[in-house]
């Protein structure tokens, strides 16, 4: 008699055979102690599930900024730390994978956009700091040009 394990527990497995940074089935069997053929069987039985459309968040789906922080954020995790960030945002694996997909496939226009304006503004704004950045710098020197002292408090109105 097989030992029965959780669907929280094949998920794992079957996210770290697949996951960003995968292991064979016979490489996790030695790891975790079950058999190569039980890794596979599951790998098998999740590939032929029907796809599930994602499932809605209070009535309402997941908007662009948290995809985008969602899928940044899941590119840096792999595993069992994956599994359970994404348990902690309310997202399963399978609505990830659909957004890297759609990403990837440019079929989510509005989001590829939606980043690129971000990209665009945040570029700005770095220049804008730097443009700031370098005005301070000039006023310290001209400062210690002519021998001012900097004061930062408004003579006339006393502050």
């Amino acid at each position: 008699m097989t030992k029965p394990f959780s669907l929280a527990f094949k998920q794992q497995m079957i996210s770290r055979l697949i996951g960003r940074d995968a292991v064979s089935a016979g490489r996790l069997s030695r790891e975790v102690g079950i058999a190569q053929q039980t890794l596979s069987r599951w790998l098998e039985e999740a590939r032929s599930l029907p796809y599930m459309a994602p499932r809605k968040r209070n009535g309402s789906t997941v908007s662009l900024e948290d995809k985008v922080r969602i899928l940044s954020e899941a590119g840096k995790l792999a595993g069992d730390e994956l599994t359970a960030w994404l348990e902690r945002e309310g997202v399963s694996l399978a609505e990830l994978k659909q957004w890297r997909s759609s990403l990837s496939d440019g079929e989510n226009n509005g989001l590829l956009r939606y980043i690129r304006e971000l990209e665009k503004e945040l570029a700005r704004k770095d220049k804008a700091l730097a443009e700031a950045a370098a005005l301070l710098v000039l006023k310290k020197k001209l400062q210690g040009v002519l021998g001012v002292e900097d004061d930062d408090t408004d003579e006339e109105s006393g502050k």
